[in-house]
């Protein structure tokens, strides 16, 4: 029972989310759920844990200087998968960096070729294999990139196997036509060039076949879409997203100045932004997890973003796990990309961006604590 979970978790959490998003965070969740009974005392004590608890416990002071109105509470609720970094620490413990490392890399290739399939043989516009094309680039980019897990201290032949991981992600977020994911693979290559800068030929190949995959979609008659996202950024197509993300950050910065400390809640968090500025009525957030944050919440709000979404950089405050790099690339990775990902559009309360994060947060929870009892001191 125990190893089916497990072996449910890692396929349905890392392997499905670019094919079928949905129905792979709902596998994902049940499993979690399933395996809270596993949860051991020892997972408490990780740092991770620590700062996503301070996170949720500043939101829920804010909730109750607010009023605790029924609406405003709706917040936690969806907050609430991150939970499952307990049981995932426990399901997952005994995973090796490279066996979770090929796990995403399978996600990010078939993400990849459902992207492909989208655009050459459907003729969609952007790809997004039945999902918003950015939140299945956003999938696409961090399982690609953090596939690099199963390199790092990997000096064998094999680990350039796992370059075809940030390939992957390219691939997905180019046929995507998504801006933040591009962004979010530029912030996560130079985490990985940094982490494998003295392993000079996989550090070659990353740059190579990346951008190799790039070019080539590009030169491809159905490629130039991908252009878009360089020469068409402030044309009359992207104007109006453009506007209205500037009129939400714009809304988010009054809503804060207006009550810093608790913010205005969740419950009529942008009904009260739609009143300070002419946001569409179709937009049901503020498109940044720091700007959500901020308007609902205030200075606790702060806290609260930068307890869940940084909780990973507190796995280095550890001597020992700061000597394992595998550690230290997916603490990295996993708070750079969702950080980076999390600023033009939402990722907490999006199930499978935010899923995807709650899992990996678990097996770096499970890789902190096995470095801590590893550790003679």
């Amino acid at each position: 029972m125990f190893e089916a979970i497990r072996a449910t978790l890692l396929v349905s959490g890392l392997v499905f989310p670019g094919i079928a998003a949905y129905t792979a965070v709902y596998v994902t969740l049940a499993c979690m759920a399933l395996s809270l009974p596993c949860v051991e005392r020892d997972v408490l004590r990780s740092r991770i844990v620590m700062g996503l608890a301070v996170g949720l416990a500043a939101l829920f002071v804010s909730i109750l200087l607010n009023g605790a109105a029924p609406g405003d509470w709706t917040v936690l609720l969806i907050l609430l998968p991150f939970v499952g970094v307990l049981p995932v620490a426990a399901v997952l413990k005994r995973v090796t960096p490279v066996h979770f490392g090929t796990f995403c890399l399978l996600g990010a290739i078939a993400a990849a070729m459902i992207g492909a399939i989208d655009v050459f043989a459907l003729d969609a516009t952007r790809a997004g294999g039945g999902n918003n094309p950015i939140h299945y680039a956003s999938v696409g980019a961090m399982l690609g990139f953090v596939s690099l897990v199963g390199a790092v201290g990997n000096r064998s032949g094999a680990r350039f196997v796992f370059v075809f991981g940030p390939a992957a992600a390219a691939a997905a977020v180019l046929l995507s036509e998504s801006r933040g994911p591009m962004l979010a693979i530029c912030v996560l290559m130079v985490i990985a060039l940094a982490i494998f800068w003295r392993d000079r030929k996989m550090f070659l190949a990353l740059l190579a076949l990346p951008l190799a995959v790039a070019l080539a979609l590009i030169a491809s008659g159905e490629g130039q879409r991908a252009m878009l996202l360089f020469w068409d950024v402030l044309s009359e197509r992207t104007q109006s997203s453009n506007d209205q993300r500037w009129l939400m950050y714009n809304a988010a910065l009054q809503m804060f100045l207006q009550s810093p400390l608790s913010g205005h809640g969740f419950g009529d968090l942008m009904e009260t932004a739609q009143t300070l500025l002419p946001i569409h009525e179709r937009y049901d957030n503020l498109h940044s997890d720091f700007a959500n944050l901020a308007a609902l919440g205030g200075i606790l709000g702060i806290i609260t973003y930068f307890g869940i979404v940084f909780s990973p950089l507190l796995a280095l405050l550890s001597s020992a796990a700061r000597s394992d790099r595998a550690i230290v690339f997916l603490a990295l990775a996993v708070s750079g990309g969702n950080a980076t990902l999390g600023l033009t559009n939402a990722i907490l309360g999006i199930l499978p961006q935010m899923t995807l994060f709650v899992l990996m947060l678990g097996y770096l929870v499970a890789l902190e604590r096995r470095a801590e009892l590893a550790d003679p001191q």
